[in-house]
């Protein structure tokens, strides 16, 4: 069994897999309340699952990009969960859980979510090979970037979609889906594919994917004067 955990922004979602079929999920709009709802979903789907955290033998955690706040508390408990139970831990990239669902379009993709004020974090893939690793462009960048024919998908699409014109971008496709645009099968797929290959992570060694985000660079400038003192 293999408890997934996606809090990567404010659209968050859990759910219990048993080799890679999702028995149970739930998906909610959390804003910056992860911290007190994630627990409580978790225990939900449990139960509609008639399952516990005792039949966890291995959790699955979106790692990022995403909210520096909102990463944290999955991760923290992603963390905590497997050092308790001594099960396997396994990160996903977030942008990679877009991409999923069109592993199949031949040509490119490029998953978004918001980085704020304007800005995106994206990434882009062809056939769910990734191209090149996250980073965090204004709307005008990633117009200027993107070729033509390109299929854009993510939390961000739909926002961008709606200025798209007006920054001169190319003629690109954009997978307008309501939220949460993530999913549960997704994630579960994308861990699982890594459990099967024996390929895990070292819980210690985890840590949430934070690219271009304020708070990251205040969190390590405390860390460091800390560290100094």
């Amino acid at each position: 069994m293999e408890l997934c955990i996606d809090s990567s922004t404010r659209y968050a979602s859990v759910g219990v897999a048993h080799d890679n079929d999702v028995i149970a999920e739930v998906s909610w709009r959390s804003d910056r309340n992860h911290s007190a709802e994630l627990v409580p979903r978790i225990r939900s789907i449990m139960k509609k699952a008639d399952l516990s955290i005792k039949d966890m033998d291995a959790v699955f955690v979106a790692q990022g990009p995403g909210g520096f706040s909102a990463l944290r508390v999955g991760i923290s408990f992603a963390k905590s969960l497997a050092m308790a139970r001594q099960i396997k831990l396994i990160g996903v990239d977030t942008l990679q859980i877009e991409a999923k669902p069109h592993i199949a379009f031949t040509g490119l993709v490029c998953a978004v979510i918001g980085a704020g004020r304007g800005r995106v974090y994206a990434s882009h893939y062809t056939r769910g090979t990734l191209l090149q690793q996250a980073e965090v462009l204004t709307h005008e960048e990633l117009a200027q970037k993107l070729p033509e024919s390109t299929l854009v998908c993510g939390e961000e699409a739909c926002e961008l979609s709606i200025v798209w014109d007006s920054l001169g971008g190319k003629a690109v496709t954009f997978w307008d889906t309501e939220k949460p645009t993530r999913t549960v099968k997704s994630l579960s797929q994308l861990g699982y594919e890594r459990l099967a290959q024996g390929d895990t992570d070292d819980l210690m060694v985890l840590q949430p994917t934070l690219i271009g985000s304020t708070q990251f660079t205040k969190a390590e400038q405390n860390r460091k004067r800390r560290t100094n003192a």
